[in-house]
This record gives structure tokens, C-alpha cells and sequence, in this order.
């Protein structure tokens, strides 16, 4: 229903309210372009230098195109990706992106609740035709994988150095260089007792590092995040923006919640309107009146009857992976939520892209 208004119109959705067009969906796609040839040092591979950003570089705004896009996000060692579909793009415009296109953000929410959901560096470019009419060009980015799994380091830890001090040495010296996001007040407790030299790929002793303080590591929108799981939750930062208080997001019918989200084995997975507040490790708030309970599993004579963890009594959860799918020009405009109970260890097998929570 909609009445106009002297603030313009009033949109009612079943009991929600608003006078303002706070539901309008809104979303930027940028690209970004090399407009002079890339020069590299004598350390860089050309795929380094390329993914790098030059100031003569320009951006291209496609986003007035229809744009689909499929940004996934994860609270574990896994590189966040993005599959950008452009439909229709004219050839001059379509072969500058794939020849020179190097990185590209996705902004994506509605007016009142808008914000960035990736930035990451482009991998491939892919175009097809589709339905004998549309030519589309598929672009497949990644945030985090040339400090993930494209990364090496070299360098020496001096006794009574701290894990703290190693990990900044990692984000500082690495071949990928990396900023950091957080690194946990428990790597201050770890010191060497002697003096150890290190060669190779950074993720192998953040690994180590995540297993001594119990916790996760992980690269988001381009910084990396050293984690425990008992961190205090006031002293973790706000990932979705500077000031910003630092709160679990609100999951209702009234603020985007869609359907009924369903209890798993560790955790609930649920689903919402696109929320740019959703991050890896953020927290969120959902009423375990929305919640669909898990039955619990019956196995054989020997096996007994196996239950599933309860939910939690707060509606507090910890996000694991969410996943962001839009179409500008389509029904999709939903983000995907996999998250634990705010007291359980994240589990690996939740942030396992192809876990299903089933």
C-alpha cells in the first residue's frame, strides 16, 4: 500500500512502516583499469605489478547496466570471491575490461543501509552469449588470495620476539604485502625462547599461530585478521566502518529477514535482505521465535539418538560465511547466512564453501 505524503510516500509492508524510500535497492560496480603499461620491479612478477593500482589508473562505473553479481565471504583462510556478470556491454568497453581490468568493488544495500561488500583483484574474464540475445562477460575476482596462496616470506625471528610482532613482520614483509586488520591481544603472551629462521608461505605459520590462541585467521576487503575465539567482543573491530558501535546486527521480519532461518548442526543458517553490515566474524541477533529446530537424528541400535546442539538462549551468533546474490534488474537481492553460537569455536566445516548445512 502507499499513500503520498508530505515527506513523499508511506510504504507498508505487512506492520512495518516508513515514509522515506528506505527499501530502494541501491548498488555500485566498479572497475578499475590500467590506462598506461604496467612496469615492474626486479623482486614483482608481472601478475604482481598488474594487480597493482597506478595513479593515472581509471575506474569504469558499469552500474547502469544490468550487473548480477555472487560475492562470498568467509571467517577462515579461504580467499573471499566475487562472480560479477555485466550483460551487454558494447566490444570497445567489454575488450578494455578483460585486456586491462585488474580490481573490483562491489557496493551493494538499499538507501538507508548501504555499503561496500568487496573489493578484490580480478582473476578471469569470461564472455559468452546467453539465450541467443544477451552477450554477457563473467568476472571472477578474488580478495585475498595473492597474500593467501600466492604469498612467501623470508625473514628471522629473534629470541624473546612476540607472535604479534611476527605477524606484523608478515604483513609488512611478505611478497604480497598485506594491512592488518586486528591481530588478537593473545599473540602478545607467545615468545619465541630462541631464535628461528622462517621461509615460505605466510598462511602455513598463521595457521600455527590460529591453533596456539585457539582461533581463525582470515583476509577481508584486503586486511588481515588474527582471531581468538574467547576475544573479548567490545575489543574486536568495527569491520563495517570507522565509528560505528560495535553491535550484533538485527535479524527480524522487520529489518530484512526473510523466511524461517533453520537451526544446523552447529549453528543456524538464515537468510535476509543484501545488509553491507554483514561480515565475517560480525555478530548478529535473531529471536529464537524465527528459528525452525532441527529434529534430531535417529541412527541405529548401537548409535542411539543423536541431538543437535541448542540454540543459543540469547539469539547471539557468530557468522562464519555469508553470501551476498544480486540481480540489478532481477528477484535476487538476498544475502546467506552461516553462523555458531555465540559461546561454540567456529567449526571448519562451516566455512567450507561447499557446506550446505545439511
Amino acid at each position: 500500500m502507499a499513500n503520498e505524503t508530505m515527506a513523499g510516500k508511506t510504504y507498508q509492508i505487512g506492520s512495518v512502516v516508513s515514509t522515506t524510500a528506505n527499501w530502494m535497492r541501491k548498488y555500485r560496480i566498479k572497475i578499475y583499469q590500467h590506462t598506461a603499461p604496467v612496469s615492474k620491479s626486479a623482486t614483482e612478477t608481472y601478475n604482481q605489478a598488474f594487480a597493482e593500482e597506478n595513479a593515472s589508473d581509471i575506474f569504469l562505473d558499469v552500474s547502469d547496466l544490468r550487473v548480477v553479481f555472487d560475492v562470498k565471504r568467509f571467517a577462515q583462510n579461504y580467499p573471499n570471491s566475487a562472480l560479477v556478470t555485466i550483460y551487454n556491454l558494447n566490444a570497445n568497453t567489454e575488450r578494455s575490461i578483460i585486456e586491462e581490468g585488474y580490481r573490483i568493488v562491489v557496493e551493494a544495500g538499499y538507501q538507508s543501509n548501504y555499503g561496500q561488500i568487496f573489493d578484490g583483484t580480478v582473476i578471469q574474464c569470461n564472455r559468452q552469449k546467453q539465450e541467443g540475445t544477451d552477450y554477457i562477460l563473467n568476472i571472477l575476482a578474488l580478495d585475498g588470495n595473492q597474500f593467501i596462496n600466492e604469498g612467501y616470506c623470508s625473514f628471522t625471528y629473534a629470541k624473546g620476539q612476540t607472535a604479534r610482532a611476527v605477524v606484523e613482520n608478515i604483513c609488512n614483509k611478505a611478497s604480497n604485502p598485506i594491512a592488518l586488520g586486528y591481530a588478537s591481544p593473545q599473540l602478545d603472551s607467545i615468545q619465541f625462547s630462541k631464535a628461528i629462521a622462517y621461509s615460505g608461505q605466510p598462511k602455513q605459520i598463521l595457521n600455527d599461530f590460529a591453533k596456539s590462541i585457539n582461533g581463525t585467521w582470515y583476509v577481508d576487503n584486503g586486511k588481515l585478521y588474527v582471531i581468538a575465539y574467547s576475544d573479548s567482543a567490545d575489543k574486536l573491530p568495527a569491520l563495517y566502518g570507522e565509528g560505528e558501535l560495535k553491535q550484533g546486527v538485527e535479524l527480524s521480519p522487520a529489518t530484512g529477514l526473510l523466511g524461517n532461518p533453520q537451526q544446523v548442526e552447529f549453528g543456524i543458517q538464515a537468510r535476509c535482505l543484501i545488509n553491507p553490515k554483514l561480515m565475517p566474524y560480525g555478530l548478529i541477533h535473531i529471536s529464537n521465535q524465527y528459528l525452525t529446530e532441527q529434529l534430531v537424528s535417529i541412527g541405529t541400535f548401537s548409535q542411539g539418538i543423536s541431538t543437535p546442539y541448542m540454540l543459543d538462549s540469547e539469539g547471539i551468533y557468530r557468522i562464519c560465511s555469508v553470501e551476498f546474490k544480486g540481480d540489478a534488474r532481477g528477484n535476487d537481492w538476498y544475502s546467506n547466512i552461516i553462523a555458531v553460537d555465540q559461546k561454540g569455536n567456529m567449526a571448519s566445516m562451516l566455512t567450507n564453501p561447499n557446506y550446505t548445512g545439511n
